[in-house]
């Protein structure tokens, strides 16, 4: 198996939770434009998750960057994109829970050009299927 296959295959077993790639999408948002890099964004991440004492930190801090990775992509596609809402500042944007949800839950594959998204299709339907299970689609 080679590395990024196995790579690829951890990071879809790490268990993500909704509402810490809602914390850290706020993190992003408020990142001073000198830390709006890779590394300063994982800096950030790591410390947050090193602060809580959560085990394994720097590969949870992979998993949640590749996730929102992914979900950056699917937020370019309309059908995604009817799921968020205009924020306070022209580059900021609310995700729906569902979307945050659906990111959480789907796998992680690799597009064209070797970046992290998602099966849209697939994602669409686990959208869907979340806002139909909280009462909110």
């Amino acid at each position: 198996m080679s590395d990024f296959l196995a790579f690829k295959r951890q990071i879809n077993a790490i268990q993500v939770a909704p509402e810490l790639l809602g914390e850290v999408m706020l993190i992003y948002a408020t990142l001073p434009a000198s830390e709006q890099t890779f590394e300063g964004r994982a800096k950030r991440i790591v410390a947050l998750l090193t602060d809580r004492k959560m085990d394994d930190a720097g590969i949870l801090a992979m998993a949640v960057t590749v996730r929102l990775m992914a979900l950056d992509a699917a937020l370019a596609d309309d059908g995604i994109r009817h799921w968020t809402l205009p924020g306070d500042q022209p580059e900021r944007t609310y995700v729906h829970a569902s979307v945050l949800r659906a990111a959480c839950e789907e796998t992680i594959l690799e597009g064209p050009e070797g970046q992290p998204i998602f099966d849209l299709d697939g994602f669409r339907a686990r959208v869907l299927r979340r806002a139909a299970a909280s009462g909110s689609s």
